[in-house]
């Protein structure tokens, strides 16, 4: 009886894979403490806008996190087929990062929470695209 050769195309694709598996991981972590506290606790950190919509709106960007976390599983699960959720998972991640620039500057947002989700959603964005390209799926 032979040993099994391993696929030699699966060895060379692994370390490939290793930047946008760790963008996929940061992904993940983030997207659910992100989630979690935004869906779970959006009556907490309305930043003194109680209004029922303005919770609603925070609850809503919460579960976008959550799909965010879903498109890293369907992406880390399914690479080639996941290709599109990568396109979609960099592109809310940029989204964010944009909005963060112009809305901190003309809102004059002061909290360091304002920026940090910018650098990080800018650093998602950035690696997942790396990582996608260097894994050829972008």
């Amino acid at each position: 009886m032979q040993a099994a050769i391993p696929n030699a195309s699966a060895a060379v694709a692994q370390p490939t894979m290793r930047v946008l598996r760790v963008a996929l991981v940061l992904q993940v972590l983030l997207g659910l403490l992100w989630g979690v506290s935004m869906l779970f606790f959006a009556s907490t950190i309305v930043l003194g806008e109680a209004s029922g919509g303005h919770i609603e709106k925070i609850a809503l960007e919460g579960g976008a996190h959550f799909m965010l976390v879903f498109g890293a599983i369907l992406v880390w699960r399914w690479p080639q087929e996941g290709r599109l959720a990568l396109m979609m998972m960099i592109f809310l991640n940029a989204l964010w990062a944009v909005t963060d620039v112009v809305y901190i500057p003309l809102f004059n947002l002061t909290a360091i929470d304002f920026a940090v989700k910018l650098g990080v959603n800018a650093l998602l964005a950035i690696i997942l695209f790396a990582g996608g390209r260097t894994a050829k799926i972008v």
